[in-house]
């Protein structure tokens, strides 16, 4: 197995985690007898439990609003998910799929809208979370949002004063006036659901960007699922948190279409084209690399890839999302202590110290000396903070992005690989 002298590579791990993901079907769902836990069988093998009860104190908070009709599976997923191997990730994300129980599919989405906007809404009335956006209904021609232009069919944005409003005001880009979308009206198909705050866990001492994403399905009364955006999500990455979910995931993983697997790669092929040639960021490529070479069979590869997030430079990776939550945290009206912000900011600084050395450490950590004087003095984020946070940022974010652009470079199959996505 060819790797990067720089790597530290147990090769012994290496062959035990392939012989295990090798042997069977990769996505039959497996119940984890000691935590009640349960997801793909790959899924379990990258999974750490030692998280599980700050993950669930977020549960109440980023899960579905409880609403009559309305089953629900809540997961973790992504780099949360993996912290067997992705020691650093630089959020949490839940992933939750909700099946409504309807006569008719005008009923199921204006469940699903009133479900998903109490959800966000809920916040609001919620110590220690700031609600910082939400998906929900696709704008049906090209607009200008706030300054980035939306294409058909994309997914509507609402900031927090648009979900009270229940309406957004964007421009068209045909003719330069004013749309304005209603929630009420927004249409759902084609689009996604999701939900990003900044929490803060006190008893951790902790300030991260959480998020959930929605899978929406409702069910007629005849029993038949029908999906609101079109497919039922495979099996990816997702680990479930309550038993009593298992018999809904294994009705909607019965009716997974056969291509999702295919579909699934294919999404991660683009998003690995992004991440490399559009908007170079390695250690976000690195993530999707993972896990299509993983749902590829491609063993060997997946199994380098895996050994880079352990690395010292990966923990760099969490350090701009951990800064963005600090910089929503301390504005005034998000209601969190600014105490807890200097605790981030104390965390962000051992990353540094951990992952950088001379000059670089000593410049970096000098910044984090002035944000720690702008997050104490009267005003918060008034003076040099938005500067100086986003210096850091943008230089974390490089350092770690060259870590892996140089290490995913050095293994041949992987090279040959990024050669094909460059050239798509």
């Amino acid at each position: 197995m060819a790797d990067s002298p720089d790597i530290e590579f147990d090769a012994e791990d290496a062959r035990t985690w392939m012989l295990a993901v090798g042997s069977g079907e990769a996505t039959a769902l497996t119940v984890d007898d000691d935590t009640g836990l349960f997801g793909s069988r790959v899924a379990l093998l990258d999974f750490d439990p030692s998280d599980l009860d700050h993950v669930r104190r977020l549960v109440p908070h980023t899960r579905v609003a409880p609403t009559p009709g309305v089953d629900s599976a809540i997961a973790i997923s992504g780099s949360s998910a993996q912290g067997r191997i992705q020691l650093f990730p630089g959020d949490l994300d839940f992933f939750e799929r909700i099946n409504i129980h309807a006569p008719d599919e005008a009923t199921a989405h204006a469940m699903l809208r009133d479900a998903i906007h109490r959800t966000a809404i809920r916040a609001f009335a919620e110590p220690d979370i700031v609600l910082v956006e939400c998906n929900l209904g696709v704008y049906t021609e090209a607009v200008d949002e706030r300054g980035r232009k939306k294409d058909a069919g994309d997914s509507i944005e609402w900031a927090p004063a648009d979900v009270v409003a229940k309406e957004i005001t964007v421009t068209a880009v045909s003719d330069g006036t004013p749309r304005t979308y209603r929630w009420d009206e927004a249409p759902l198909v084609g689009g996604w659901f999701y939900f990003g705050w900044v929490a803060a866990d006190r008893e951790s001492g902790r300030i991260l960007f959480t998020s959930n994403m929605i899978d929406a399905t409702w069910e007629d009364a005849d029993g038949v699922i029908h999906s609101v955006d079109g497919a039922v999500d495979q099996l990816a990455q997702e680990i479930y948190l309550e038993p009593a979910a298992l018999p809904l995931v294994e009705r909607l993983h019965g009716i997974t279409p056969s291509s999702a697997r295919d579909e699934y790669q294919q999404a991660m092929r683009r998003e690995v084209h992004h991440y490399t040639v559009e908007e170079a960021n390695y250690g976000k490529a690195a993530k999707r690399l993972y896990n299509l070479f993983r749902v590829a069979d491609e063993l060997e590869a997946a199994a380098y890839v895996r050994e880079l997030f352990d690395e010292p430079q990966a923990v760099l990776y969490q350090v701009p999302t951990l800064l963005y939550a600090a910089d929503v945290a301390l504005d005034p009206q998000s209601g969190i202590d600014r105490a807890t912000v200097l605790q981030q900011i104390e965390v962000v600084a051992g990353a540094i110290a951990d992952a950088t050395d001379g000059v670089e450490e000593r410049e970096l950590l000098a910044q984090l000396d002035r944000l720690r004087e702008e997050a104490l003095a009267e005003g918060g984020r008034d003076g040099d903070w938005a500067e100086v946070l986003e210096e850091v940022r943008e230089r974390c974010a490089t350092i770690v992005s060259q870590f892996f652009r140089e290490q995913l470079l050095a293994h041949d199959r992987v090279r040959t690989f990024l050669d094909e996505i460059a050239a798509d």
